[in-house]
């Protein structure tokens, strides 16, 4: 007697979890709220590129808080 299949046929094995994309274990979150997407961002951009969105960012509350910056 034969032992059974205890994999169903058509059925893919388990995948590792080194196997998975990116998309499927990358949490989005930390634990405590800290969007890590935007960590990602930052640390995939060049120091100066950096730099240039601090900048913008920077640029971009003083026009809210006066209504007008002069550049």
């Amino acid at each position: 007697m034969t032992k059974p299949n205890k994999q169903r046929p058509n059925q893919d094995p388990p995948l590792s979890e080194h196997r998975r994309t990116h998309s499927e274990h990358r949490r989005t979150h930390s634990e405590d709220g800290v969007d890590l997407t935007l960590i990602r961002w930052m640390l995939s951009l060049t120091p100066e590129q950096r730099i240039r969105a601090l900048e913008d960012n920077v640029y971009a509350l003083m026009r809210l808080r006066n209504g007008n910056i002069a550049t």
